[in-house]
């Protein structure tokens, strides 16, 4: 279920002009830092805003929405990642970032998309 909601969501930003530069990324082997965990997708926006998108995919809401799994943990831990991932590419040049968070409810027949902008 996740995968399909990450290539849902992977496929409706290209289609409204987001650039997607990484998927599931994860900090690379060998780093000597206590963090771990995964960014879903990093995308440029069309606005030429870094984006890191979490998403999250429910079948339905019976137990409960999808952006109830995003807690204060979960939006720490992802901007954390995000501050590494950017520290380890010194050739990019952005000032700042945002956190969005993405929820899908559904199936691939019948679903759902909400999109929140800078949550973390």
């Amino acid at each position: 279920m996740g995968r399909w909601g990450e290539d849902l969501v992977a496929q409706i930003l290209s289609v409204n002009g987001y650039r997607i530069l990484e998927r599931n990324w994860r900090p690379p082997a060998g780093l000597d830092i206590p963090l771990r965990g995964e960014l879903d997708l990093i995308a440029i926006t069309p606005q030429d805003e870094l984006a890191f998108v979490e998403v999250k995919t429910r079948s339905s809401e019976e137990y409960g929405h999808p952006f109830e799994a995003i807690n204060g943990d979960k939006a720490k831990r992802t901007r954390e990642l995000a501050i590494l991932w950017c520290r380890l590419r010194e050739n990019l040049d952005f000032g700042h970032f945002r956190v969005d968070a993405i929820a899908v409810t559904g199936t691939p027949e019948k679903f759902t998309f909400e999109h929140l902008m800078g949550v973390a």
